[in-house]
């Protein structure tokens, strides 16, 4: 059986919110397709969202990569143009044939983004139709990225600053007039400063309707795992001077069941009333803080096979990142949040089993290969079954719609 692995990474709008995801095809955990042309890696991305990854895009639009070897022009239908789009490779052939066909596709109504631009006369027929195009901003000083933008803007087109590894390269960009952003800036705590964590209205609706009605803990644990904010905000509730809470949390399910269904609903109301209209669903943090926690769970899962190692693995994952949540250091947050010893230790140190599992979530999420290699010899993994344990993950997070 042959296993398909889909990497998405999010393209970040001004505002903060996710705008879309470029789609990327992977055979393995190594950041290049290891495949013998752009047609099979095109074609395999096209498979697995047709056939095995559903609705990982949700309500937004993914970009597949495409060169001048992908014939992509007899597939395209198969796609629905208000959902996909079309990434040109910076490697391509710019061939008078390949134009045509890329011409074609705007004439389907595809939008078209046109990778890693470097400006050349021999790209101005290109530019005169794709929608996007996407600069490299490594190495680049702002001058050179000043001109960049006035070389490009005059042909009409949406500007994408990517490989933004920086808050300051960030704060360059926005400052120049990017229109979209790619790369781990959202991660870097500077960006996310005038934030604070609220969840979604909707996400309160659906938790006091199953509050309301008893539903069973399992319904309830749901909502906040699909809902990382409002995590951190139950763990902040419990650990706050009201509650005096005198054992340390070990899951969702544990928070869950110390404050009660009562105690919930109240709180839940509370949130309700004082909360702004804002949709976080979009923000690319609290995506990532839950993905994060269903990676650990499920890791911790098949190492493990323990329930509650999962739980608390769980509660880790959304941990890891709740110093960019609430835009506080680490140790600030667990000195007033009372979790277990081996949950704050592998959240602030990075030790022990769970420490182990949340290196090797951050060394895949930034494809440091060799410090995956040798946690996953460790544990007896292979890295293919961590990028089948990654996509599942991901399924978990884009199933749980409310």
């Amino acid at each position: 059986m042959t296993r398909l692995f889909l990497a998405r990474q999010p393209i970040i709008d001004r505002e903060g919110k996710i705008f879309a995801y470029e789609l990327l095809f992977r055979t393995g955990f190594s950041g290049e397709a290891e495949i013998e042309n752009g047609k099979q890696a095109t074609f395999r991305v096209i498979d697995g969202l047709i056939s095995s990854f559903g609705n990982v895009l949700k309500n937004r639009k993914g970009f597949v990569n495409i060169d001048q070897t992908s014939d992509i022009l007899s597939v395209a239908g198969f796609l629905p143009s208000n959902k996909i789009g079309f990434e040109i490779l910076e490697t391509s052939v710019f061939s008078g044939e390949f134009l045509d066909d890329m011409v074609r596709l705007k004439e389907m109504g595809y939008e078209l983004s046109l990778d890693d631009f470097t400006y050349s006369e021999k790209l101005i027929p290109y530019l005169k139709i794709v929608d996007y195009v996407k600069i490299d901003t490594l190495g680049q000083d702002r001058e050179g990225l000043k001109e960049i933008l006035r070389l490009v803007k005059r042909f009409g087109v949406k500007t994408v600053a990517e490989k933004v590894e920086t808050y300051e390269m960030f704060r360059v960009c926005f400052e120049l007039g990017f229109d979209y952003f790619q790369g781990y800036f959202f991660q870097e705590p500077q960006i996310l400063s005038s934030k604070t964590v609220e969840p979604h209205y909707t996400a309160l609706i659906s938790l006091y309707n199953l509050l309301s009605r008893e539903a069973e803990v399992k319904e309830v644990e749901k909502v906040f795992k699909r809902f990382s904010d409002l995590s951190v905000k139950l763990l902040q509730l419990l650990n706050s001077a009201y509650y005096s809470l005198r054992q340390p949390l070990r899951s969702i399910r544990h928070a869950i069941l110390m404050l009660g269904y009562k105690n919930l609903m109240r709180w839940v109301l509370v949130l309700m009333y004082s909360l702004r209209t804002e949709d976080f669903t979009s923000d690319p943090l609290f995506e990532e803080a839950s993905i994060r926690g269903f990676f650990m769970e499920r890791l911790a899962n098949e190492v493990f096979g323990d329930k509650e190692i999962s739980d608390r693995a769980f509660i880790t994952g959304v941990l890891s990142l709740v110093d960019v949540l609430l835009c506080v250091p680490k140790e600030e947050v667990l000195r007033s949040i009372l979790v277990e010893e081996e949950i704050r230790e592998a959240v602030l140190k990075r030790s022990g089993p769970l420490g182990d599992l949340l290196t090797l979530v951050e060394c895949v999420h930034r494809g440091n290969l060799r410090a995956v290699l040798k946690i996953v010899r460790s544990y007896d993994l292979s890295l293919q079954r961590v990028l089948e344990i990654q996509t599942q993950a991901l399924q978990d997070y884009a199933s749980l719609d409310l």
